[in-house]
């Protein structure tokens, strides 16, 4: 009896979605209307490099269609057509969060936003621009130097990533964001697609059920980004680049906050690096422990002063400063930096934390101290974020055929996320895979994302299994991990013998 209720229910399902199809080929064209199972695979998941253990998601979540809507209109019927039908609805932009933002965790229709990509309007007079969120930002900043503009804060994935996807995931740390703010203050408004397919315009001050606040780093569970108006600001003329090695973490980090606080101009990037990281990403690298870089863009005038005032600061520092040469295939690489470790090492294995300047040394030290129990290579570096805020990228690098150090990579990152939400911090990307954290440590949070989620999505198909449920539950990840830990303990034992 069991068996022919489920032939039923797929029997069903399968009629709807062949409904959907039909309805989809009314208003978008059968070039952009898929069910490839190749496209099916590839749009169901991140683009990343990490190893084959992630591809589950793949395996395991498959969309039965993918769609791409090439304005706000169709976007809206798109979704409206879904939600007529109960069918999941995913939303994916570039797909290089790495957390399976994109995956289509109840199935269903996979929407691409990246032919929703036209630049609507250049305001040189207001100092605005209105784009399709589907456009990447190398293109954006392309359109914009033509009128001697830019944006004021991108991410350090432009080359390949979309201005709605930088929105959806936290925005706060990135190029531009220490000298002009995040991306949340970059935005003027927001024209958004609800989970039911009508369309609002959000703005600062605007007064209705969904705020700014609501849709940056929420991953779309309120709704669709379609159009995006952004202030922008001028090309500068003069970009200069300084760093310096550190052989201690508590004065790289020191050196690091001083010119993130105390001195006066402000970088368009600030980073912290460790050594393995510079050996993983560049044929050539300096030999100092720690490196921190700083790119400053501006007028001559004030890049000049910023220079000259961190090589006054490291002047009174025991540091070495960083060939410009080098420092400059590490601005020209940034974008590809990550993807050089892959290249390099083993496979990629990372988690992205949001820390605290007030606890970044403790934080960065018990990381240091960690690792001195494994015998697997870690990498880290970190970016400034907003004011007082940084976020910081630890890798471990390790490989799928080494089952049991590979858990206890995972585990090693895990014990690391346990300690920043312990020290009242987070992590930055959350996504599928780490949504079970914030049920565990934000749980206040959660209880207001997902009592607007209520009202929008009553059935939670609209990007589900983001912020308010989880697959996984902590107490089974906490155990998974233990056991990958002793196991590990005598392993390493027994290989040293």
């Amino acid at each position: 009896m069991g068996q022919s209720n489920n032939n039923l229910k797929s029997n069903y399902r399968k009629s709807r979605e062949k409904d959907l199809e039909n309805q989809f080929l009314e208003f978008i064209s059968p070039y952009h209307v898929s069910t490839n199972p190749f496209e099916l695979e590839s749009a169901s998941a991140d683009l990343t490099s990490l190893p084959a253990y992630h591809y589950k998601f793949k395996k395991k979540y498959l969309a039965s269609y993918v769609i791409r809507p090439a304005n706000m209109n169709e976007l809206s019927l798109a979704i409206k057509k879904c939600r007529d039908l109960n069918i999941p609805v995913t939303i994916r932009a570039a797909g290089t969060s790495c957390f399976s933002s994109a995956t289509p965790s109840m199935g269903g229709v996979i929407i691409d936003i990246r032919r929703v990509n036209k630049v609507h309007e250049i305001n040189q007079e207001k100092m605005t621009v209105k784009v399709g969120s589907g456009i990447s930002w190398l293109n954006l900043i392309e359109k914009l130097s033509d009128y001697g503009l830019e944006p004021k804060t991108f991410p350090t994935s432009f080359k390949t990533s979309c201005v709605g996807g930088f929105i959806a995931t936290p925005g706060k740390a990135g190029i531009g964001v220490l000298k002009y703010g995040t991306m949340e203050s970059t935005i003027i408004s927001v024209d958004l697609v609800k989970p039911d397919g009508t369309v609002i315009k959000v703005s600062r001050d605007s007064d209705q059920e969904i705020s700014l606040n609501d849709l940056v780093g929420t991953y779309g569970i309120f709704g669709a980004i379609g159009n995006v108006e952004l202030s922008i600001t001028t090309l500068k003329t003069s970009l200069e680049i300084i760093g310096y090695g550190f052989n201690s973490i508590e004065q790289a980090i020191n050196f690091y906050l001083l010119i993130k606080e105390d001195l006066p101009n402000k970088p368009l990037f600030l980073s912290i690096s460790e050594r393995n990281f510079e050996k993983y990403s560049h044929i050539a690298f300096p030999k100092e422990e720690w490196i921190v870089w700083a790119v400053y863009y501006d007028k001559p005038e004030l890049t000049s002063k910023s220079i000259s005032d961190v090589k006054n600061q490291a002047s009174k520092l025991n540091c070495v400063e960083i060939e410009g040469t080098y420092l400059k295939e590490k601005w020209r690489d940034i974008s590809d930096a990550e993807v050089s470790i892959g290249s390099s090492t083993r496979n990629l294995i990372f988690q992205e934390y949001w820390i605290s300047d007030k606890r970044l040394k403790k934080f960065m030290e018990i990381y240091v101290k960690k690792v001195k129990n494994y015998k697997f290579p870690t990498a880290s570096y970190a970016i400034s974020g907003e004011k007082g805020w940084t976020r910081v990228k630890i890798f471990g690098l390790t490989d799928i055929d080494r089952t049991i150090e590979f858990f206890a990579v995972k585990a090693f990152l895990h014990d690391l996320t346990v300690q920043a939400f312990n020290q009242e911090d987070r992590l930055y990307t959350i996504g599928i895979v780490n949504t079970f954290y914030l049920l565990k440590y934000k749980s206040e949070e959660v209880k207001k994302w997902k009592n607007l989620k209520d009202k929008l999505d009553p059935k939670h198909l609209f990007n589900s299994y983001r912020l308010t449920k989880a697959r996984m539950k902590f107490w089974r990840v906490s155990l998974l991990f233990n056991m990958a830990k002793l196991l590990y303990k005598i392993f390493k034992i027994k290989r040293s013998k």
